[in-house]
């Protein structure tokens, strides 16, 4: 397995929920918002998924700030 972290905005938290489920990642776990309005995602799914969940996460989240994979 392996862990894929995503910081963003806490409004992409649906957005993150549905990449993971359309990716089937095998779970994801939320922070709290930070006080800067972010939160961190952290998705475990297989090794063989990886790639595509990443191409999704930055297609979705490229245009927008402050976001890290």
């Amino acid at each position: 397995m392996k862990i894929i972290e995503v910081i963003a905005d806490a409004g992409h938290h649906n957005t993150i929920v549905a990449i993971a489920e359309q990716q089937h990642v095998e779970d994801i776990y939320f922070t709290q918002k930070n006080e800067n309005g972010r939160n961190s995602a952290r998705l475990l799914g297989r090794p063989e998924n990886r790639q595509k969940v990443l191409d999704a996460l930055q297609t979705i989240l490229y245009n927008t700030e402050n976001y890290r994979v």
